[in-house]
């Protein structure tokens, strides 16, 4: 084979990566990957977006993964670098997100004889030589698919599988490149042969049959109803599920988690369902269903009230990506979304039952802390749903108080809500936006509509994160970011130490003075605090923030340490309560007294 017809495996690499679609690397280079990210430059219309370090890089990644339904690539160093990033990565494991990360290590030989190169670990004694591979093992329940380049026969069938693995799954996958490797020779047609993504069930006959059980459910039950879980958006199934819910109008619920992802304007839906700890009314109204169709179920203590989500296995359909479950019955190894193709493509609306209206149910207002003057929890995100998100905003809440706020604001059509509510990385909101703002921008090329970044940011969590802030500005994205300023880990102070000295942070953070400490272009952003609601409300309003539209907008919302969203309140005692009870029946099982927790 001569070497026109082959191509570096580098070049194969990243060319596999631009057919998706994708033209943004995320990364930090490190002295094991330098190499291969010279190979980025080499494929037209790709480019590299360096990060401030690996975690950020990797929540970057999620963000744009997020946003995109396509993998966020992340290229690391090996070892310090892996590792640094690999709790972002559990992240996107956790949330079913797709990412790809790309390892630079050393060379072959080096790890065939365990030299003690920098970045390594020694073996099982001080004396013994490393293992190079006990970083690979590490991030081992984090991916869904990894692949060691370290087979010249079979480099681009490696690469394709992680590929389309990752895709499929909606999972991160992992590709570990030797320093030895990045330039060997890959067959250039294979270029030419196209990925395959098409999620395929391995039994039709059982889809068929499982698809006839759920419609004749629907078809005799008389109080249907749809519960979209996040799994359902992490998998790409929104179309599929608005069309469900257009040709049925079946009453429509989502959790905290799928907040947004059924227009909140929509004739159909009526609420979010939290278990006990949803709007009044909303529990009610989802329990009594004689059918629940579940899609993309991801069922943590905080996507169920704290455990309170009391749906009767008898009524329960569940749709997921790994199996399908009809009336407590499961059919694990099955994916959901060609089961719902068939069954968006094959119910009969002249036999459904005659259907619920969302107006006739009783669904109560969201308790509310009001304030004459300033700027309470319960009013700032009342008002931002009210009058300041607009139609197609990609909106991110950080894990904290801003993810249980952010549930009493009524969101416009088609936003694309993300919050780490299962994971709960704090920290993880900035540098996700970031990747969220790299997404959007590609979208944006390719003729897709405009969206605005909109990021809701606790000041402790910023202080984990904020030098990604120099990225935003060094790239020109123009993302919003509302920080809020509470002084300090005001989630902690509502879990446990209201006043306690480990839930403070440093103080007087000159917040708004960020964009200029890191070096933007003063015409580029524009900053400002706000202590009111006077204050809020004038500057949205003014010419000034409306005009900005292509300068990233930066603003401080000062709120009160103890000013906590009524949703965490009752989290945290509903799972005070359950943990009590769980120990005292654990330590009474082991014949120990029961103690206070």
């Amino acid at each position: 084979m001569t070497l026109t017809e082959t191509i570096p495996l580098g070049d194969y690499l990243f060319q596999r990566i631009r057919q998706l679609g994708i033209t943004k690397i995320l990364g930090c280079p490190g002295d094991f990957n330098m190499t291969l990210l010279d190979h980025i430059f080499n494929v037209e219309g790709l480019d590299w977006v360096g990060n401030c370090n690996e975690l950020n890089a990797a929540y970057a990644a999620d963000g744009y993964g997020r946003v995109r339904g396509l993998p966020g690539v992340i290229i690391t160093t090996y070892g310090v670098g892996e590792l640094s990033a690999i709790n972002g990565v559990s992240g996107s494991f956790a949330e079913h997100v797709p990412v790809l990360h790309i390892v630079g290590t050393p060379a072959r030989p080096e790890m065939e004889y365990r030299m003690w190169m920098h970045h390594t670990l020694p073996g099982g004694s001080d004396s013994e030589n490393p293992d190079h591979s006990v970083y690979q093992r590490m991030s081992a329940p984090v991916r869904c698919v990894c692949a060691v380049l370290d087979d010249v026969d079979t480099l681009a069938e490696e690469i394709d599988r992680v590929l389309m693995t990752i895709w499929r799954k909606s999972l991160p996958g992992y590709i570990y490149v030797p320093l030895d490797i990045v330039n060997a020779p890959v067959p250039r047609a294979k270029l030419d042969v196209a990925l395959r993504f098409k999620i395929v069930n391995p039994d039709p006959s059982l889809e068929d049959a499982l698809v006839l059980e759920i419609l004749d459910a629907i078809y005799k039950s008389k109080s249907p109803a749809i519960l979209v879980d996040i799994l359902a958006r992490r998998h790409r199934a929104r179309e599929l599920v608005m069309e469900l819910i257009e040709k049925t109008g079946i009453p429509s619920f989502s959790t905290d988690m799928a907040k947004g992802f059924v227009d909140e304007d929509h004739p159909s839906f009526v609420g979010q369902y939290n278990g006990r700890l949803s709007r009044p009314g909303v529990a009610d109204a989802v329990e009594s269903s004689d059918v629940v169709i579940n899609i993309g179920p991801l069922i943590s203590d905080s996507n169920t009230g704290g455990f309170t989500r009391f749906i009767d296995e008898k009524n329960l359909i569940m749709l997921h990506p790994s199996y399908v479950e009809i009336f407590g019955v499961r059919h694990d190894g099955l994916h959901f979304l060609p089961i719902l193709e068939k069954l968006v493509a094959r119910i009969d609306k002249s036999k459904l039952p005659e259907l619920r209206t969302a107006e006739s149910f009783n669904i109560g207002p969201p308790k509310t802390v009001e304030s004459p003057a300033d700027i309470t929890t319960s009013y700032f995100y009342k008002y931002m749903g009210d009058s300041f998100l607009k139609p197609n905003d990609i909106v991110f809440a950080e894990s904290g108080t801003a993810q249980y706020g952010i549930n009493d604001a009524q969101f416009p059509k088609n936003v694309n809500f993300t919050t780490q509510l299962y994971y709960s990385s704090i920290g993880f909101a900035l540098p996700a936006a970031l990747g969220a703002c790299v997404a959007q921008r590609e979208i944006e090329a390719e003729g897709g509509p405009k969206a605005r970044v909109v990021l809701f940011e606790g000041d402790g969590s910023a202080m984990m994160t904020a030098q990604e802030l120099s990225t935003i500005t060094r790239y020109g994205y123009n993302p919003i970011i509302f920080l809020i300023n509470n002084s300090g880990y005001t989630i902690e102070r509502a879990i446990h130490g209201p006043q306690a000295k480990y839930n403070d942070i440093t103080p007087h953070w000159n917040w708004t003075g960020l964009f200029k400490t890191f070096g933007a272009d003063e015409s580029k952003y524009i900053s400002a605090k706000v202590t009111t609601k006077k204050e809020l409300e004038e500057l949205l309003l003014s010419k000034e923030f409306a005009a900005a539209e292509g300068k990233a907008r930066f603003v401080e919302v000062v709120m009160d340490k103890l000013d906590i969203p009524w949703r965490l309140t009752e989290q945290v005692a509903t799972m005070s309560e359950k943990v009590k009870q769980w120990f005292n029946d654990y330590s009474t099982k082991r014949g120990e007294i029961p103690r206070a927790v």
